[in-house]
């Protein structure tokens, strides 16, 4: 039984005559989707950050939380994904539950909705309060790349960090400080030593995304540390920055192994912005 019959079959409360236009609304859409390939778009790989696999065919997620996927599959298996992101769209609001699947993963809803034209009336819209909440409070107009130096005293520092620096609408050299930014980095419960270097070498911590003052991270690298902070402005457009930040909304929850020489902050933060722009494919 496909991935989205689960979903269907679960709208407990609905009348039989609703469930039974939910489950066609759904089949035209999957099989849409299937036609126009939508599981192999770079769009759609890069909003679910999949990787080809080094030695067997096939691709899978960096992501290593469970709660990102919605199918059981869902991290080696993009059809499967898509297949039971549309279906989890029809689901009833549950006020028990974190949020509808609309507005957890508000990134693939939109680039979905735009990409099978979405029957309002079949699928109805879910308000999603939260993220509208925090996305007014950021008021973005544009991105800024930030590298923070080397920190010859601290190892973990060696090849120094980078953050992301969400520019607000009317912000000028003079605010800027009190812009937000967004980090990832490794969760490692202020560990050292040799376990902390091995742990962070082969994955053994996880990595999130979060999102904060801007001034912290100056005090932090800047004022505490000593180090020097190099800002790209990003010539993003108003749409990709939008991609951007309704993604990150998606990885607020979630986390990724993190592996110092590799899949690091660098790494994830170029993950991010090929959302934006899934044709600069930074992260190969």
């Amino acid at each position: 039984m496909p991935c989205w019959w689960i979903v269907v079959l679960g709208l407990a409360g609905y009348s039989a005559g609703s469930v039974a236009a939910d489950q066609t609304y759904l089949q035209e859409l999957v099989q849409r989707a299937h036609e126009h390939r939508l599981a192999d778009r770079p769009e759609w790989h890069a909003l679910l950050h999949y990787k080809p696999r080094l030695i067997i065919p096939g691709v899978k997620s960096l992501v290593d939380a469970h709660n990102f996927f919605n199918s059981p599959s869902g991290k080696t298996d993009p059809r499967a994904e898509l297949e039971a992101t549309l279906a989890s769209f029809f689901s009833i609001a549950n006020a028990e539950e974190r949020e509808h699947p609309q507005c957890v993963f508000v990134a693939r809803y939109a680039w979905l909705k735009q990409a099978l034209s979405f029957d309002g009336k079949k699928l109805p819209e879910q308000r999603c309060l939260r993220f509208e909440r925090w996305y007014s409070r950021l008021n973005p107009r544009q991105l800024s790349l930030v590298f923070a130096s080397a920190y010859l005293n601290n190892p973990a520092s060696m090849f120094g960090h980078t953050l992301l620096r969400i520019d607000a609408e009317g912000q000028d050299e003079g605010t800027r400080l009190l812009a937000y930014a967004a980090n990832y980095a490794a969760n490692a419960n202020q560990e050292r030593g040799l376990s902390f270097a091995i742990n962070g070498v082969f994955g053994g911590y996880p990595g999130r995304f979060s999102v904060a003052p801007y001034y912290r991270k100056v005090k932090e690298y800047g004022d505490i540390d000593n180090r020097d902070l190099w800002e790209y402005q990003l010539n993003f457009s108003r749409e990709e920055v939008e991609r951007v930040l309704k993604h990150l909304w998606e990885l607020w929850l979630v986390y990724f192994d993190y592996f110092f020489f590799d899949e690091n902050c660098s790494y994830h933060l170029l993950s991010l912005l090929e959302v934006a722009r899934p044709g600069l494919r930074l992260t190969g």
